[in-house]
């Protein structure tokens, strides 16, 4: 038996109470706790799953592209840069410059000196980029010219023969090397200039042009790529083997042999190890051990089917697996033979349908944006556009407020899943199951309740379940107050309404009633644009009785820290030692005449690296408060992270972010937040760039111009229309009834160490003895507990239930900040105890919040537990889940109230008086509660 409800029990003789624990202990697979699944046609064929399994291990956010390898209308290639393989980009940018419909991300690389894909690239049936080096430790997949798929290592060696001379081994295709001391061939499918002398004053470069010798170069500045042909390059100990065998104007025979043989190949991409083979788990000859993001690639026995899979991590919610972990989800998604692709922060998914203007990246990349990768595994579909075949319809949101507008939206297709043009005004939409009017696409409800909305075209219908919610009775924004710069704009589309039952719904911005105080700009379709000078002032929505007011500061006034026009006080430092680098001015500027040209090297250490400026012995001092820094930076691409170190007056460092990635080339201004906890005045030490992934090393530089320190306008107080929030209807007294009961919950006191503690726990005593049960929250020293006289509980630790008269009383464990974390046994047992409780009422306790700061680490999860108790409530019960806090406060939510009850402070008397606890009545199936003081001022 649990010992958390072993008090109750022991006041019980009889089946007034029953009582119930559960333990199970879980074997090392992940055990299944909960799964949703959505399946999309993407084109003729292929089909896109969207997969969240929730496990014993963690969330696992699953997405797979499943391709029909039969499909005669769809085709696979290797994506990368257009400018050249060694230039990394986004996959979103490789599938919109290639014009594919969907693709994930593709083999690992390296960034010494240029970046690189370690396997083979066969794009169109040309190799772009030689095998692996270790060709018996990376397999490769690739799709021959019949369109069969399939995983091997792979055998080569490339040849160059000239003329007259000694055959020459090649070490690579298009990859790169620290010293350059063996023979690599490049062409423009690496860049669209050559490598000439830009890391070696003694490099020699063969330009090979129609199987011809142009020219011998040697230490000189890249050229253009020759537009048919290559050049061979190297330096030290391969200098004579090519000086002496290539001659302007002989012949060279370029001789590639693999095994397989290359030229029977469409398409071939380089691959971490195998994972899956015959359908089990393969022996790995290479184990990135842990838990990470994942990219995998498979193919079904009958090797008719790709599978190709993402599945994401290093994130509060979705934690990523291991090998081993992704060798069973392939098997499981039915791959017979699996390879694992680059991981990590390379992990990516993106889909382009035809009726998007963008691709759209459907995982959770780690970094937080998409990192630029050095190639992908595209999908092209060709197939024909035909008629019509089926209409989808879409909309915001399916719950809508009565009297509110909605707006609803129809995309057609053909049989192939080709997009077909509909023309809106001759779809002809109607609604069933309530009332409400039609205004070409725009539904206005009249009545409560649930509905469809049809939509019929050409012969062809959709429908789309809705729910009509009573009167909206609060405006939700994601903010309370805005700051803006001028001439900006701020998007206000997204907003939510509530009625008095905790439902919410999105508002259509255009229902809104806005009203703008002061003079900071106007307000269009929801969209705000600020005004050309700074100022203050504020905004007032308002729909039928509910108002919601935004303050708003436009505009801040700027102070010059840094120009960089000299280098007074200005010094470089790298990190470690081995980091080398130099400042110096540079005439590529924004501001004045100069811009300050920070040099980095880090490819000679695999550890986090920086290149630091610092700002003079004592650093830059900001007077005042400043809300933000800002300074243009040169960007390289590099995907390097800029940040800042600031001191305040306490002597606390703060490390703050500018830009998480530097993905993008040119001059950008960026700025970095700083803390709201920080003590004025503050110290600006250093700024630098900072890379942490051993994968991401590269030498360069980027530019610094305009370092400023902004001070946000100052917010104005003003007097404006009183809020709306939502009012309980069962928040409030209410007699017991016949067969009724009452119950108080209360904050424990651990300690009986002083009389002040001893006072509120006699209180808390006492009211609980004035009720029928009690339920204590946290620890009760057993000096009170021995003086409680009728049934209660202590919801610490641990999981348990009771009964009392059609009342169901759960007890959780949210002690590690989640239930999975805490237990992950009480998942499976408290779904068991819903499906087969039938109380009407039910009362959940646990002693942290579910949601907030302080509430569940894993958002998804707190979410996932609310669905279960939404279904559950649905089904005709009362639900209250009361929680301990670090505050006193109600959140209604879809009909179920999360009550939070704060911890006793005992600072002075003043804290004596803020003391709550909460009373419910329950008599039969109406429940209702009160908030109330311990002690009475």
């Amino acid at each position: 038996m649990n010992k958390l409800f072993k008090r109750v029990v022991s006041y019980i003789a009889g089946g007034v109470i029953i009582f119930s624990s559960f333990s199970m202990s879980f074997a090392d697979k992940p055990i299944l706790l909960h799964e949703w699944k959505n399946t999309e046609n993407i084109s003729s064929g292929v089909i896109h799953e969207h997969i969240q399994k929730f496990t014993s291990d963690g969330w696992w956010n699953i997405n797979v592209l499943r391709v029909n390898l039969k499909d005669k209308y769809t085709n696979l290639d290797v994506l990368f840069n257009k400018e050249g393989i060694s230039k990394r980009d986004t996959l979103s940018n490789m599938i919109k410059n290639s014009q594919a419909i969907a693709g994930i991300n593709g083999d690992f690389f390296s960034t010494a000196k240029s970046s690189f894909p370690l396997g083979v690239v066969i794009s169109n049936g040309k190799m772009v980029s030689s095998p692996p080096y270790h060709w018996d430790r990376l397999p490769i997949f690739a799709i021959d010219k019949n369109n069969y798929p399939f995983i091997s290592f792979w055998k080569w060696e490339i040849k160059a023969v000239p003329e007259g001379g000694q055959p020459v081994i090649l070490s690579a295709i298009n990859k790169s090397s620290n010293k350059h001391e063996e023979v690599i061939l490049y062409d423009k499918n690496w860049s669209l200039k050559s490598i000439g002398n830009t890391y070696f004053n003694d490099m020699i470069e063969i330009v090979v042009e129609k199987d011809t010798v142009k020219e011998v170069r040697i230490g000189q500045p890249p050229i253009d790529m020759p537009e048919n042909g290559y050049i061979l390059t190297g330096r030290g100990r391969v200098k004579n083997m090519l000086l002496n065998n290539f001659k302007v104007g002989k012949k060279v025979k370029l001789e590639i042999n693999t095994m397989p043989n290359y030229e029977n190949i469409k398409t071939a991409i380089g691959s971490g190890t195998f994972i899956v083979k015959d359908g089990n788990i393969a022996d790995f000859t290479l184990n990135i051990k842990g838990k990470h993001p994942r990219t995998a690639l498979g193919i079904n026995k009958d090797k008719d089917e790709l599978i190709l899979v993402t599945i994401d991590g290093r994130d509060t919610s979705y934690k990523g697996v291991d090998l081993n972990t992704l060798a069973e989800i392939m098997i499981d998604l039915g791959a017979y033979e699996a390879v694992n692709l680059d991981g990590g922060g390379s992990t990516t998914m993106v889909l382009k349908p035809q009726y998007e203007e963008n691709p759209i990246v459907v995982n959770h990349p780690s970094d937080g944006k998409e990192r630029r990768i050095s190639n992908g595994l595209g999908i092209f579909n060709n197939a024909p556009k035909k008629n019509l075949s089926y209409i989808k319809i879409y909309t915001d949101d399916t719950n809508i407020f009565v009297n509110t507008s909605r707006n609803f939206y129809v995309r057609g297709f053909d049989k192939y899943h080709n997009p077909v043009d509909i023309d809106i005004d001759r779809v002809k939409f109607s609604v069933s199951g309530i009332k409400g009017n039609f205004n070409r696409n725009k539904l206005i409800p009249k009545e409560l309740g649930k509905g469809k909305v049809i939509a019929r075209y050409r012969g062809k219908k959709a429908e789309i379940e809705i729910n009509v919610l009573n009167e909206v009775k609060e405006l939700q924004f994601n903010f309370d107050k805005f700051h803006i710069d001028v001439n900006s704009q701020k998007d206000l589309t997204e907003i939510y309404g509530k009625n008095d039952e905790g439902y919410t719904a999105k508002i259509n911005p255009k229902d809104i009633n806005w009203t703008i105080y002061g003079n900071i700009g106007k307000i269009v379709d929801g969209i705000f644009y600020s005004s050309k000078k700074p100022s203050s002032g504020a905004i007032t929505a308002k729909l039928m009785n509910a108002v919601q007011n935004i303050e708003v500061s436009v505009g801040y006034n700027e102070i010059l820290l840094e120009d960089f026009e000299n280098l007074d006080d200005l010094n470089f430092i790298g990190y470690p030692q081995e980091v080398n680098g130099n400042i110096k001015l540079d005439n590529e500027d924004v501001l004045g005449k100069f811009s300050l040209k920070l040099n980095y090297d880090f490819t000679n250490s695999e550890k986090t690296t920086a290149a630091y400026i610092t700002l003079g012995e004592n650093g830059i001092k900001l007077e005042n408060k400043p809300t933000k820094l800002g300074l243009w930076l040169y960007g390289n691409g590099s995907n390097h992270w800029f940040r800042g170190k600031i001191i305040d007056s306490s002597g606390k460092s703060y490390y703050i972010d500018f830009v998480r990635n530097i993905d993008w080339d040119g001059w950008k201004w960026i700025e970095a937040d700083i803390p709201d906890n920080v003590a004025y005045p503050i110290t600006l030490d250093r700024i630098y760039i900072v890379e942490t992934s051993p994968c991401n090393k590269d030498k360069g530089y980027i530019l610094i111009d305009g370092l400023k320190a902004l001070y946000a306008t100052p917010y104005k107080t003003m007097t404006l229309p009183a809020e709306t929030h939502i009012e309980d209807k069962l928040q409030k007294s209410e007699e017991i009834g016949e067969n009724g009961f009452s119950f108080i919950v209360a904050r424990g006191i651990k300690k009986a160490d002083t009389l002040l503690k001893r006072l509120i726990a006699g209180k808390i005593d006492e009211k609980i003895n004035e009720n029928h049960l009690g339920i204590i929250l946290g620890k009760m020293n057993n000096i009170f507990i021995d003086k409680i006289k009728v049934p209660f509980a202590e919801a610490s630790n641990g999981y348990s239930y009771f009964v009392n008269n059609n009342t169901l009383f759960i007890q959780l464990d949210d002690t590690k900040n989640g239930l999975r974390t805490s237990d992950v046994n009480q998942w499976i047992w408290l779904k068991d105890i819903l499906n087969k409780s039938n109380e009407k009422n039910v009362i959940i306790s646990l002693p942290k919040p579910v949601f907030g700061k302080s509430g569940f680490t894993d958002k998804l999860e707190a979410e996932l537990f609310h669905k279960i108790l939404t279904d559950y409530r649905n089904s005709g019960k009362n639900i209250f889940v009361i929680q301990g806090s670090n505050r006193t406060v109600v959140n209604l939510k879809d009909g179920i109230r999360y009550i939070e009850v704060e911890d006793i402070k005992l600072g002075d008397l003043n804290d004596l008086f803020d003391i709550r606890y909460v009373r419910f009545v329950v008599n039969g199936d109406k429940v209702t509660y009160e908030i109330l003081p311990l002690l009475k001022n």
